[in-house]
């Protein structure tokens, strides 16, 4: 970023959802003070960048009008450095300027510092300095994983014929994109809008609606990753050949699912506690023989040793120009409600990276709440 256009201001600030609602109800905090590790087995990082996503956009509305979300500050992911290290951090682990990412299953990743456990920190290599690399924290580790989960004897996807649904969100497009690289044939469903660039990319397009899609490809497909699971993944399961695979990617929000969350039946994070959800999983995971279930954090904490070697093994990719990130915007603080209320609408093509030390656009007219070191 433009040395120029960052803000010299050391002091913690962040952007906060007051209750549950529309974009308005998203306000900027600025506390008092730089903030200090919230424990001493915690450290303190420097956020340089994090996402803007759907599950930003469920969260918020999602819920009683009346209460504040949890959590009230958006972003699941981040990356940056190390600002300071708990009592009982042992610096031979981290550093201070040490290059680190994170999964933040509990949010907060859009403001300038978080506290974290020192066991939830992935030190990054030391030149890991490119701002695209939260795409492959956010977006094409789940892709990978996804990938390598339906694979058999870890043989490459080379003349398979792979399904994925909801290919124009960012997981998505990660997905055709490592799929294509391995030699499969791909086919992608989404809205019609964006036709035109998953063809460019190398998928075969489709409807996003079941009815539309399974017609052509029922028994077709060696590999299916369903992140919308706008059926009960049926169609997903109707679409496999006698050995196919479907994955099923749980941790994925989309914009599509936003736009029908009122649909009845419709799986998906609004129906999180719901039958519909309930039953879908009940299925995948104990009925259906060729299903597997994914999750993003789950799999960072069943083996974070692995999760974090898989992260290097992408960077290595994204250095040597291997991969391609496709980045919809860059945003400061005070954009990122505008840019939820696009992520709604299904607009932004590619991931949203939310810059919190990139200065406060002044045409943005989006609450400033000054906090002193009592309430902040």
């Amino acid at each position: 970023m433009n040395p120029r256009s960052l803000d010299q201001d050391e002091r913690q600030r962040d952007l906060c959802c007051a209750r549950h609602g529309d974009i308005d109800q998203l306000i900027i905090r600025q506390h008092a003070e730089v903030p200090t590790p919230d424990a001493p087995d915690h450290v303190l990082v420097k956020v340089m960048a994090s996402t803007v996503t759907s599950r930003d956009c469920v969260i918020r509305i999602k819920g009683d009008p009346n209460a504040k979300p949890d959590p009230a500050v958006p972003g699941f992911h981040i990356i940056g450095t190390v600002h300071a290290l708990g009592a009982i951090v042992d610096s031979t682990t981290f550093r201070v300027g040490d290059r680190v990412a994170a999964l933040l299953s509990e949010g907060g990743g859009n403001a300038k510092y978080i506290s974290l456990p020192k066991k939830n920190v992935i030190l990054l290599p030391e030149n890991a300095d490119h701002e695209d690399i939260i795409c492959l924290l956010a977006n094409y580790m789940a892709a990978y994983q996804c990938l390598k989960l339906s694979k058999k004897d870890g043989a490459p996807l080379t003349f398979a014929n792979v399904l994925i649904t909801g290919g124009s969100g960012p997981v998505g497009q990660a997905l055709v994109e490592l799929a294509l690289r391995e030699g499969a044939k791909v086919y992608a469903t989404a809205h019609k809008m964006h036709e035109e660039h998953l063809t460019k990319l190398g998928a075969k397009w489709f409807s996003v609606k079941p009815k539309k899609w399974l017609p052509f490809l029922e028994g077709k497909m060696d590999v299916v990753v369903d992140s919308l699971c706008l059926d009960g993944y049926d169609s997903s399961y109707r679409a496999l050949t006698p050995d196919g695979v479907l994955v099923c990617n749980t941790g994925n929000h989309s914009a599509l699912q936003l736009q029908h969350r009122n649909d009845p039946g419709f799986c998906m994070a609004f129906d999180e506690n719901g039958i519909n959800a309930w039953w879908s999983g009940v299925k995948a995971k104990y009925v259906w023989s060729r299903a597997v279930f994914y999750d993003l954090n789950e799999s960072y904490e069943k083996n974070p040793k692995m999760f974090g070697h898989e992260l290097h093994y992408l960077i290595c990719k994204l250095q040597r120009g291997e991969i391609s990130p496709k980045v919809a915007g860059k945003v400061s603080l005070n954009q990122v409600p505008k840019a939820q209320k696009l992520i709604e609408k299904g607009l932004p093509n590619g991931t949203v990276i939310c810059l919190p030390w990139k200065k406060l656009d002044p045409k943005q007219r989006v609450r400033v709440e000054k906090l002193d070191s009592s309430n902040g």
